[in-house]
């Protein structure tokens, strides 16, 4: 049988809703600004898609609170969607100062016994997704957790170098995911421009 503790997530992390929409209202896409990541940025590979994120400008950001600037290592998570419940993404460095969406919970590790590369995956296993559901508004429209309950969640957690070694091998997947994602999209643009390269691309009526 495998070994380890069960703690709240709250006794681990600290977890902060992202702030009110009205101080967001100005998000725009572009390439000024500060970015924010929101829901459907979070994509189903536990990473960030940049291609379609929206800014605020300095000032913006630079009047909100410290708390809602990402840092490396701080694992994002929807909090209120009508689809995406429980997508995620473990920030990088490249995401450093970032902030995050309204709709968004920032998940802060804040205990040294929790890899946050363990509790990206964590969040995926199916019974802490039931969990989750269970957990948001269910019946309602849009489904939402807040930062109190999610801080309820037990965390099964194994020894460091468990936490290490599995995670690992779920990132190793997550990569392979991704590569296949991108052949996928890839292979059918390659199809068609082999065949506009050879027959030409008129218009047959």
């Amino acid at each position: 049988m495998p070994t380890y503790e069960r703690l709240a997530l709250g006794e681990l992390c600290e977890i902060v809703p992202g702030p009110s929409g009205g101080l967001l209202d100005e998000l725009s896409p572009g390439i000024e600004g500060v970015p924010v990541i929101a829901p459907p940025d979070l994509t189903d590979r536990q990473a960030v898609d940049t291609s379609r994120i929206r800014r605020v400008s300095g000032e913006t950001a630079n009047s909100l609170a410290e708390r809602f600037r990402l840092r490396q290592g701080d694992v994002v998570l929807v909090r209120q969607s009508t689809t995406g419940l429980g997508r995620r993404a473990l920030i990088t460095e490249e995401q450093e100062g970032w902030l995050f969406a309204t709709s968004c919970l920032r998940v802060v590790v804040t205990n040294d016994r929790l890899l946050p590369s363990y509790l990206l995956h964590y969040l995926g296993h199916a019974p802490v997704h039931r969990w989750i559901s269970n957990r948001a508004n269910p019946g309602q429209a849009v489904e939402t957790l807040t930062s109190r309950n999610l801080s309820e969640l037990p965390v099964l957690l194994p020894d460091l170098e468990s936490q290490r070694a599995l995670a690992g091998a779920l990132d190793q997947i997550n990569t392979q995911l991704r590569m296949h994602d991108e052949l996928s999209r890839r292979l059918p643009l390659l199809g068609r421009a082999m065949l506009t390269a050879k027959l030409g691309d008129a218009r047959l009526e």
